[in-house]
């Protein structure tokens, strides 16, 4: 009796470990898409390292369209809009993507 009590615990810990790497993987891809470089670059249009003119209105379309996306990172406030501010930090990060878009 005690075998079998034993031998079913052990495969319902082994059932539970088993897709556990499945999902890390899926959060691993998931992590890089969402970096803060390669989001602003997605909407750097004319390369410049900043979000500028059209830039920050195509941003902001963006971010009303998928508040719970991307962008939400940079929603520091979290009132649900991105403000000047919150957009002009965007640029330090953009400003480190590019430094390392030469480097490579």
């Amino acid at each position: 009796m005690k075998s079998i009590r034993i031998l079913t615990l052990t495969a319902c810990l082994a059932a539970l470990a088993i897709p556990t790497p499945t999902f890390a993987a899926k959060g691993v891809k998931g992590d890089k898409a969402n970096k803060p470089g390669r989001i602003i670059r997605k909407y750097d249009a004319n390369g410049n390292g900043v979000i500028d003119g059209d830039e920050v209105e195509a941003v902001r379309k963006a971010f009303a369209a998928e508040p719970n996306g991307p962008l939400k990172q940079f929603d520091t406030d979290s009132d649900g809009k991105l403000s000047d501010s919150e957009i002009a930090a965007m640029k330090g990060h953009a400003k480190g993507a590019k430094k390392k878009k030469k480097n490579a």
